[in-house]
């Protein structure tokens, strides 16, 4: 996958936001707001968020694009967001849960090796991310260390570590707590749109176990788009999330903990603890919808 030659500021934090909403830091830590990036042998499936004293666990995006893989699913180029969107897309929050969808396309499209796509992806972003005002975050050397990952699908996701810290710091320096919340509630909702855009995923009971796990995640999004996001453009998306978290509560599901694994060497922990869920036909049919319904407000 190549790289345009010159990088704009606006454009790396506009692409580290978006992955930021795809993985968690690259090394684990003791911190409250760090979480660890794994591939999909090594099962790390959220990032944290600390708000206002709070901590919000949002599952990864790129967990979902590597479980979709991993189901067997086939490759959709056409039900990821269309990249031209953000050029007439007026309203800051809508812009901001755009950026987080195209992370959550970017996962996807890297992760299933489309190169090509993964690129106008990149260009999208760019756009979007001098749209928000986003610039000055990283230095030279955190900026070539960027370009020389974008070749690779594994060093390009776990670069999202390093970018997700300073992303994170950058807007709580800047007091735009908002504005990562609102991607990351953009690249939450593209992924489970992901998820459930092939029916033929509904008969995988490990994905839909994945699907079915989401109740806890909008009710961590509800709260955090609550606490910090004033602006009323986003208010039918919020409206939108409270009907999704009334279709999640009649999932019943099951858990088992085992104590996670950290090789330090490796710098990866492996989440070791089981969990299922029982969703019926009724119920899948009913989520898809309403995250469809949540996505197209976003994208109108």
């Amino acid at each position: 996958m190549a790289l345009p030659s010159s990088i704009h500021p606006a454009f790396t934090i506009g692409l580290v936001l978006a992955l930021a909403a795809c993985g968690g830091p690259e090394t684990p830590t003791d911190t409250a707001t760090d979480a660890t990036l794994a591939t999909d042998t090594a099962t790390s499936e959220t990032q944290l968020l600390q708000v206002g004293g709070k901590v919000f666990s949002i599952p990864s995006p790129v967990q979902s694009a590597y479980a979709i893989r991993k189901a067997g699913l086939k490759y959709q180029q056409n039900v990821t967001a269309p990249l031209d969107k953000g050029e007439t897309m007026t309203s800051k929050s809508s812009q901001a849960m755009l950026l987080g969808m195209l992370g959550a396309d970017m996962a996807y499209v890297t992760v299933h090796k489309d190169g090509q796509r993964a690129l106008a992806t990149l260009q999208a972003i760019e756009k979007l991310g001098g749209k928000l005002e986003l610039s000055n975050a990283f230095d030279r050397a955190l900026l070539e260390r960027f370009k020389s990952n974008l070749s690779s699908e594994d060093s390009l996701l776990r670069f999202s570590g390093t970018a997700f810290r300073a992303a994170d710091q950058y807007l709580k320096d800047n007091d735009r707590n908002d504005v990562s919340s609102l991607v990351l509630i953009g690249g939450w909702v593209e992924s489970l749109h992901l998820t459930l855009a092939d029916p033929a995923g509904f008969k995988d009971q490990a994905l839909m176990d994945r699907v079915g796990e989401q109740r806890k995640a909008v009710n961590d999004l509800l709260e955090l788009m609550s606490a910090v996001v004033t602006d009323e453009s986003a208010a039918p998306v919020l409206k939108g999330l409270k009907e999704l978290q009334a279709s999640f509560s009649g999932i019943t599901s099951t858990y088992a903990f085992e104590k996670p694994v950290t090789d330090v060497a490796q710098r990866t922990t492996f989440i070791n603890s089981k969990s299922s869920v029982t969703i019926s036909a009724d119920q899948l049919a009913d989520i898809a919808a309403k995250v469809s319904a949540i996505r197209s407000m976003i994208l109108a």
